[in-house]
């Protein structure tokens, strides 16, 4: 009965081992003590073990006099820093007796201490067994700090700003800050987004490193260039890395950098003419605001200054809030002035704040030349009709002769003709 119950934990034993793919065997610095021989197939899991978790340690113990037994055997686990033992857990197996070549099977819920460093660490187990001195053995356990970790510490562009169609370089610096070397370091820098208006050139977006020691760096260099048609934005271009520790295991990180495209600003305004500007009256003046530049500004506004030459007076508001104008578009801004000048043209300054899709501020000024009409000018070139005699106003004014006539003139006409033939 005892010998099938001891085969069923054998079983069930390598079955555990079998199915738990992250279980590591342990090699003990003396494989006999005490007339006990440690097994070759004790062994512990999960592999590695990590800073702040528990493993399981299955040690298993066989006795190996030719004939008889062993009497008053027992083991245990003297754990150290980085290892220890929760209260209420086994730390101590009175296996008893052992017939020769008889073996038993003891495990051990160990944890690991925070502070743990990468590296193999003894665990100490003494065996007693009656008749023999007791012995102590060493079980290496490896420990894998989990600080497998490569970051983009810095990132160089060159230019720190891209125009259209540039070519430039931009420089990954990758720091190994794990406790352990990383190596088959694998970087990509993403630019398949299709809202992101860069490319490589001459090259691929992958580049790779054998191997970057604990606490040293490695840089990698791409060369990329700007699409002709890019827009002043600020760009996030996401990177994948992906590398292996000293055990195999892989890692996968994604990060994030941006890049930015800068264009030159080219706005133009001119006075529209779809109303004129006439001389001696209120006219409300429409400047036309044009962007030429290949990227969108942003928070326009627009600021009429005073007449150099005293052609005007303004009254509405000096500031005209303009917002945001496309490329190759435009928008209009309106101001209501006094215009009392002699010439036939009038100089307006006009002063723009924006901002461009980076963030960047501009401020300028142009003097917007405004076309001042009198009303015979009006007339000459089109802008006005001449004053013309309306039919029914005639009629009106014939029907007001005819009964002025009538009622007073034609009685006075005839009391005149009377008049004159009584005589």
């Amino acid at each position: 009965m005892e010998n099938a119950r001891l085969s069923l934990m054998y079983l069930m034993f390598f079955a555990i081992f079998a199915l738990n793919s992250s279980a590591q065997y342990v090699t003990p610095d003396i494989d006999v003590i005490s007339g006990l021989k440690i097994s070759n197939t004790t062994y512990y899991t999960p592999y590695p073990v990590e800073p702040d978790q528990y493993f399981d340690l299955y040690v298993r113990v066989q006795a190996v006099v030719g004939s008889g037994s062993i009497q008053g055997v027992s083991c245990k686990l003297e754990p150290t820093f980085p290892f220890s033992i929760d209260n209420g857990e086994t730390t101590e197996y009175e296996i008893g007796t052992l017939a020769s070549y008889q073996e038993a099977l003891m495990k051990f819920k160990i944890r690991v201490d925070q502070n743990a460093v990468t590296g193999t660490n003894n665990l100490k187990m003494t065996c007693s067994v009656l008749g023999y001195a007791d012995k102590t053995v060493n079980l290496p356990i490896y420990v894998q700090a989990q600080d497998a970790i490569i970051q983009v510490s810095k990132v160089f562009s060159s230019p720190t700003k891209f125009n259209p169609s540039e070519v430039g370089t931009v420089t990954l610096q990758l720091d190994n800050i794990a406790s352990i070397s990383l190596k088959d370091i694998t970087v990509n820098l993403d630019l398949s987004g299709t809202d992101i208006p860069f490319a490589p050139i001459n090259e691929t977006t992958e580049k790779r490193i054998a191997l970057i020691e604990a606490g040293r760096s490695a840089n990698v260099t791409f060369n990329i260039i700007a699409f002709p048609d890019a827009v002043a934005n600020t760009y996030k271009i996401p990177i994948t890395l992906n590398y292996h520790d000293a055990l195999g295991k892989n890692y996968s990180k994604e990060t994030l950098t941006s890049f930015q495209i800068e264009t030159e600003q080219n706005i133009m305004m001119v006075h529209d003419q779809t109303t004129i500007v006439k001389n001696g009256s209120k006219n409300i003046v429409a400047i036309s605001i044009i962007n030429k530049a290949m990227s969108k500004v942003t928070f326009m506004t627009a600021t009429i200054g005073e007449s150099p030459e005293n052609a005007y007076t303004v009254l509405s508001p000096t500031v005209y809030y303009i917002g945001d104008i496309n490329s190759d578009d435009s928008e209009t801004a309106e101001f209501e002035l006094f215009v009392d000048t002699n010439e036939n043209r009038m100089t307006v300054p006009i002063t723009i704040e924006y901002r461009d899709g980076v963030g960047n501020s501009y401020t300028e000024t142009q003097n917007v030349n405004v076309n001042v009409f009198s009303k015979d000018d009006a007339i000459k070139y089109g802008y006005e009709k001449a004053m013309a005699i309306d039919p029914l106003l005639i009629g009106i004014f014939a029907v007001i002769v005819i009964y002025v006539a009538y009622k007073y003139v034609l009685p006075r006409f005839r009391k005149k003709k009377k008049t004159e033939f009584s005589e």
